[in-house]
């Protein structure tokens, strides 16, 4: 027991931590000099996909109501507590653009900023 309350030496950060930075990093790079990075349309580096347009699907998608018990599961989580770990937030998001529904990033973007301002989520 004892041996438990002692304190450990620091430990080197985690693999996946540098990967993290790794990817913000790469990010913040590509946006650097691209006015247009969060758009689509007039972005150089952005592929032009020919999305659904689906105000139906995007709406149940928003409110948990997809049939698909771990996304919905997510995003109910989100309206409720504001908050979903990063790789919850990557499954709902290749959900909504190339999982299953195939809409656009762009509209999955309004509508997540919809619900964080709704919570006051800073």
């Amino acid at each position: 027991f004892n041996d438990d309350l002692q304190v450990k030496k620091n430990s080197s950060p985690p693999l996946s931590l540098y990967g993290q930075l790794l990817w913000r990093e790469f990010f913040y790079t590509a946006a650097t000099n691209n006015p247009r990075f969060d758009k689509m349309e007039g972005n150089p580096i952005c592929v032009q996909i020919p999305w659904d347009k689906n105000p139906e699907a995007l709406a149940k998608w928003a409110e948990g109501r997809t049939g698909f018990p771990w996304i919905d599961a997510i995003m109910t989580q989100l309206r409720q507590e504001g908050w979903i770990h990063h790789l919850a937030r990557h499954a709902v998001a290749c959900f909504l653009t190339r999982g299953d529904l195939w809409i656009s990033w762009e509209e999955g973007m309004k509508v997540l900023f919809l619900i964080l301002e709704f919570l006051k989520v800073p």
